[in-house]
């Protein structure tokens, strides 16, 4: 790392080994896992509300009219 002056300000120039050398906290990487796990356990939440309520879907009722109107006529 070094300053210069440029335009009659001090500017500090670092080298581009010393710009990458940070320390990362791995926050980013907890933050993936949870958000993963919500949206995991979110869909099985939809999924499961979906299988446990077909019998409010009608599709029952519609099946059964049309193998009685088939069987009558």
């Amino acid at each position: 790392m070094h300053n210069e002056q440029e335009h009659g300000e001090t500017v500090t120039h670092v080298s581009t080994e010393e710009a990458r050398s940070g320390s990362s906290t791995h926050v980013t990487r907890y933050v993936l896992g949870v958000s993963l796990a919500l949206v995991i356990i979110a869909f099985a939440i939809v999924v499961g509300g979906g299988f446990f309520n077909t019998n409010q879907t009608g599709a029952d009722e519609t099946h059964t009219a049309d193998v009685t109107a088939n069987t009558t006529g």
